[in-house]
C-alpha cells in the first residue's frame, strides 16, 4: 500500500504516534493485531479524519475522569464492534495516539487501556518514550 506524504492535497492534520522505550510503535502494532476489515476500517477513518477542518462527535469524545481531562477518544466502528484510539491534541492540526482498543459493554479490550493512556502520557512526559509521525495508509495500489 501507497503512503500519504505531506504534500497530499486535503491532508490536514497530522498525527503521531507513541513509540515505546523499547522503540515499539504502539499504533503500528495494534493496527497488525486487528483483522483485515479492522485495519481498513481504522485506514479509511483515520485517512477521512486528516481531511477534515474540524473534529468533532461523533468521530472524537472525550474520556470521563478527573485523571483522564485532557485526553480524547477517537470513534469508528468496525464490524459492528466499537474502536476507540486514545490521545491528546499535541497543538492546532495534530495529535498524539496512545493507545488503540475495543469497547464493548462497558468492557475494554485491552481492560487496562485508559491506565495504559496515562501511564504513556507520564513516560512522553518524563523522556522515558517518544513520539513518531504515524503514516496514514491509502489504500492505492504500490507503485514499482
Amino acid at each position: 500500500m501507497e503512503i500519504y506524504e505531506k504534500y497530499d492535497v486535503g491532508v490536514l492534520w497530522r498525527l503521531f504516534q507513541y513509540v515505546s522505550p523499547t522503540g515499539r510503535r504502539t499504533i503500528d502494532d495494534w493496527r497488525a493485531a486487528l483483522t483485515v476489515a479492522g485495519r481498513a476500517d481504522f485506514d479509511v477513518f483515520l485517512r477521512n479524519m486528516a481531511k477534515k477542518s474540524k473534529w468533532q462527535y461523533p468521530d472524537i469524545g472525550g474520556l470521563s475522569g478527573k485523571h483522564l481531562k485532557g485526553f480524547r477518544e477517537l470513534r469508528w466502528k468496525s464490524s459492528n464492534v466499537p474502536h476507540r484510539v486514545g490521545g491528546y491534541f499535541s497543538s492546532d492540526a495534530e495529535f498524539v495516539m496512545l493507545i488503540g482498543w475495543t469497547h464493548n459493554a462497558k468492557k475494554y479490550a485491552p481492560p487496562t487501556a485508559l491506565d495504559l493512556l496515562v501511564k504513556r502520557s507520564n513516560h512522553l512526559s518524563t523522556g522515558e518514550a517518544s513520539i513518531c509521525e504515524y503514516s496514514i495508509f491509502t489504500g492505492s495500489a504500490v507503485k514499482k
